[in-house]
């Protein structure tokens, strides 16, 4: 990953001595390296000391060389071009970029440094005739392996010719990683329903002598999560075991979670190139604010030509990530992922007077068609939905109903996008009231549609309302104009019996004195 099409090669010069130069030296020149930086991989094309051909690799910018001279090398003398033939560069001369080490050798202080555009290429220039030990100095966060450290010439032989301006090809190693947020269904719609952010990223391969330094998995939750963690992290999807292949750490002032590689979860690393790392983050949603939770994670990784540390540092170094000293490294950050919820807020009144109901119970459930273009006529589908551990939701004195949080929907934002908005502003699901306020009736289609939308209801504002009708009852004795005209019938009738008697009486006392 660090090698380069000139200047290193196991002896970190390829310079062949004077035999095929143009000419002496003209030691009162001065020339340059001319950087050209690019990712590994590609076709496997070689650049040119003279840059007339260009390496393979895409070409990566924010990457800084420095140059070092090797005061040690006189090059205006043969003995010291033999040295140079035969010098070895290790591999960890570099380690501290800022002071490098070359064995046997004496090194000055920088005499330049350049800093790759867009294009990958740098330049280091005016330099004096001396051979040089290149470093890389800074690199992106993304970048886990460095360049080889390499000796350069000023100038440098080839083909016939001198070379005051020499093209290297140095190549480096990035890691990507990736987020994303599981389907809601597994865990829950409702507050209190856990949310879980795999995060993804493949092992980079490295040089046989290059071993990761620390490999960190990093992500700071929101402060709506509640009893964040990670559950599970697995390699090419086979279970890691905690404690032994990494730890987890959690800050509770930031809400951070940390997963971290132990030495003997480097070294699994380390021969499983190309394999996948996922750690599983979890929260569970305790509240819904705004109503949209953001997410994204960071890889904080470094490696080193030298062995795997028994202690991997739990605060990485700020070198030689290109971040300021003194300031935390906040890695290579993954997309951003989002998830929206919702509050309800239902009124539940009197039908005839509009007049608030207390005691009407209420449970949700998911519509069939979640996002439909109108929630009008949704059915509803699946179990009564737990929020915050329960099911059931009873109107209060004022006759609200109140769901303290709904799912509403999730998105995985694209790599570098700046803000991630999902798809949907609204879900819908099904409101069933279970059981009517004493005295009134339950209504014989008790499904109502519900309308969540992401946020908060406003102070005053409802998402439904909700109305019942008073029981009917058996009529009640009447006493009133009918009783009245009741009793005169009586009356009438009674007397009209008084009279027949009479009549039947006095036609009797007649006959009996006649006779």
């Amino acid at each position: 990953a660090g090698a380069l099409a000139i200047g290193v090669a196991g002896l970190g010069l390829v310079s062949g001595a004077a035999v095929a130069a143009d000419g002496n030296i003209d030691t009162s020149r001065t020339g340059s390296i001319i950087i050209h930086k690019h990712l590994t991989g590609g076709d496997g094309s070689q650049g040119k000391p003279d840059g007339s051909a260009d390496a393979d690799g895409d070409p990566l910018a924010d990457v800084t060389f420095a140059a070092y001279p090797i005061t040690s090398l006189d090059l205006s003398k043969q003995t010291d071009w033999d040295t140079l033939s035969n010098l070895v560069v290790p591999d960890s001369s570099c380690a501290n970029p800022t002071a490098p080490t070359l064995s046997g050798q004496t090194l000055g202080a920088s005499a330049g440094s350049g800093t790759t555009a867009s294009n990958g290429q740098a330049t280091i220039g005016d330099l004096p005739v001396r051979a040089y030990l290149v470093c890389e100095t800074a690199a992106p966060a993304n970048v886990v392996q460095k360049a080889k450290p390499f000796v350069a010439t000023i100038p440098y032989p080839d083909n016939g010719k001198w070379l005051y301006d020499v093209n290297v090809y140095p190549k480096n190693t990035v890691a990507a990683i990736d987020k994303t947020v599981e389907q809601q269904s597994q865990y829950g719609y409702g507050l209190g329903s856990i949310v879980s952010f795999p995060v993804t990223t493949t092992v980079p391969a490295l040089d046989n002598n290059a071993n990761f330094q620390y490999f960190q998995i990093k992500d700071t939750m929101d402060a709506r999560f509640t009893g964040v963690g990670v559950p599970t992290v697995t390699l090419n999807g086979a279970p890691l075991t905690a404690g032994d292949d990494y730890t987890v750490a959690v800050d509770d002032a930031t809400n951070t979670v940390t997963v971290k590689f132990t030495k003997t979860g480097l070294t699994k690393l380390k021969n499983s190139a190309g394999q996948d790392v996922k750690a599983t983050f979890q929260g569970t949603v305790s509240s819904v604010g705004d109503g949209t939770i953001k997410n994204t994670a960071q890889l904080l990784t470094d490696t080193q030509y030298g062995p795997v540390p028994d202690t991997p540092p739990d605060t990485p170094p700020t070198t030689p990530n290109d971040i300021p000293p003194g300031t935390p490294d906040d890695g290579t950050p993954t997309n951003e992922v989002v998830s929206s919820w919702g509050d309800v807020k239902v009124l539940k009144q009197d039908k005839d007077n509009a007049k608030a109901l207390e005691g009407a119970v209420f449970q949700v459930y998911n519509a069939a068609d979640p996002y439909a273009a109108s929630c009008d006529g949704a059915v509803k589908d699946g179990a009564p939905i737990s929020v915050d551990g329960t099911t059931e939701f009873t109107s209060d004195g004022d006759g609200v109903v109140s769901i303290a949080g709904l799912f509403v929907d999730k998105k995985n934002g694209a790599p570098g996008e700046a803000s991630v908005t999902p798809d949907h502003a609204q879900r819908c699901y099904v409101l069933v009231e279970t059981a009517a306020p004493a005295g009134y009736v339950l209504p014989s289609s008790a499904d109502t549609p519900l309308t969540v939308k992401t946020g908060v209801t406003a102070t005053g504002s409802y998402d439904l309302t909700v109305t019942n009708t008073k029981q009917n009852v058996p009529q009640l004795p009447l006493t009133g104009a009918n009783g009245r005209l009741l009793l005169m019938a009586l009356g009438i009738i009674l007397v009209a019996i008084a009279g027949g008697s009479a009549l039947v009486a006095r036609s009797r006392r007649t006959r009996e004195q006649k006779s």
